[in-house]
């Protein structure tokens, strides 16, 4: 065995800070925290005792040396204090695995959560996070329970409230809408320790299920009229669309419109679209102040007339007043003449940006290709009126070239006379010559 005697450097005076104090009073110095630091806070901070003996053991090392009297046996008439033994294969290979086999009994111990396989279609706004997900009914309330009602978080955040004891103290805040998506509905915020999401959520389910309110549906699936409704700095215009449309919207409000029953639906927002709660709040109070085609028919005393694109926008009559005599034509007044898209809508209409032109609308290629297409401009509509009204049967040169000879013999023989219009006043016969 060789001998590492020539090369240790010994010193006899060796005490220093790291010597006269103990393990957990040096670890004390890292992690303590003062009693004004942790009202602020400061705790979580603060690295965490970390095991080092685990990974670092006096006296081992992969070229097993033996320190007399610290890893091996002391010997009398023995001078050399550290020497280096000869190791064999298997105890190479375990020297050098020893870290990780030590990370892998680590990672091993710990309890992993068995997470459900959601289908893409039940996936929460981002990855596998509550928020977006249905969270199944909320606890009964009273005696009174929701089976039939269906739960969305909307949003989960960190909040905080500076007081004069404690300093800045944080708590968890989860906006959380439920429904049984029949016109029955209700949303509230939830609020719980800090780190306590699930608690946060619900705390909010059951506050929810005390403020149920009751939202009137048309037809069970849109709302009765296009309105316009605004908290802080969003804005909510909202447009009933025509069944099969679907829900086209902001993804917080097609969980909310899933909550009532809504299904079909176009909601533009403008300003704050990222104030979740303010994006509700608005939403929800338009919806409850919206009129059914019965109230309004009784508020103005007028018939209230639809009249839609499946009739050929032929007026038919939907509700008509009641307990209210029915207006004529010499009471009426200026504002029963205003639209109700201005009176719903406030004089407010969603803001429609042009579309943006590309890039080589201005260059000269593009125009002048544009010019060279200038003569054919109404082809593609008179090719569609000639084959609707059974003129020609196909679009084709001689089809075409047939119908115009008919048309021409007709003309000429006298049977249909001469179209005149701008550019033809008159029609003069030619001479012979």
């Amino acid at each position: 065995m060789a001998s590492l005697l020539p090369l240790i450097q010994t010193r006899g005076n060796t005490v220093n800070f790291f010597m006269r104090r103990s393990g957990p009073e040096l670890w004390k110095t890292l992690t303590s925290v003062s009693k004004s630091g942790q009202k602020k806070g400061r705790r979580n901070t603060r690295q965490p005792v970390r095991p080092l003996s685990r990974f670092y053991r006096i006296g081992s090392s992969p070229m097993k040396v033996e320190f007399a009297g610290l890893n091996a046996p002391m010997r009398l008439n023995d001078e050399s204090l550290m020497t280096i033994a000869e190791q064999t294969e298997d105890e190479i290979r375990d020297s050098m695995g020893g870290t990780k086999k030590i990370l892998e009994e680590k990672d091993t111990g710990k309890k992993k959560r068995n997470r459900e396989k959601l289908h893409p279609m039940e996936r929460g706004f981002s990855g596998t996070q509550l928020v977006g997900q249905k969270l199944g009914a909320p606890p009964p309330v009273d005696g009174v329970n929701f089976d039939d009602f269906e739960t969305y978080c909307l949003e989960v955040k960190r909040t905080s409230n500076m007081t004069n004891v404690f300093g800045r103290v944080h708590t968890m805040s989860a906006l959380v809408v439920t429904g049984n998506g029949r016109g029955l509905a209700g949303y509230a915020v939830g609020k719980a320790p800090i780190h306590r999401t699930t608690t946060a959520i619900i705390n909010g389910m059951g506050m929810a299920s005390r403020k149920i309110f009751h939202v009137e549906l048309h037809e069970g699936r849109t709302i009765y009229q296009d309105f316009y409704a605004e908290c802080r700095n969003t804005r909510v215009f909202a447009q009933r669309r025509p069944r099969g449309f679907g829900l086209t919207c902001h993804p917080r409000l097609i969980k909310i419109c899933e909550a009532i029953g809504i299904k079909d639906i176009y909601v533009k927002v403008e300003g704050s679209t990222k104030n979740y709660l303010a994006l509700t709040h608005a939403f929800v109070t338009g919806l409850l102040n919206q009129e059914t085609h019965q109230q309004l028919a009784e508020r103005k005393g007028l018939h209230v007339v639809e009249m839609s694109p499946s009739r050929h926008f032929l007026p038919q009559i939907v509700a008509s007043p009641i307990s209210t005599e029915l207006k004529t034509e010499e009471t009426l007044e200026a504002l029963d003449r205003l639209n109700l898209d201005d009176f719903y809508g406030e004089g407010r209409y969603p803001l429609r940006k042009p579309k943006a032109l590309p890039f080589f609308s201005n260059l000269e290629g593009h125009l002048d290709a544009r010019w060279r297409k200038h003569p054919f401009r109404n082809q593609e509509s008179t090719m569609i009126r000639l084959i609707a009204d059974n003129m020609v049967p196909r679009w084709t040169r001689d089809a075409r070239a047939a119908w115009a000879e008919q048309r021409n013999e007709r003309m000429t023989t006298g049977v249909e006379p001469m179209p005149l219009g701008i550019g033809l006043s008159h029609v003069v016969p030619k001479k012979d010559d």
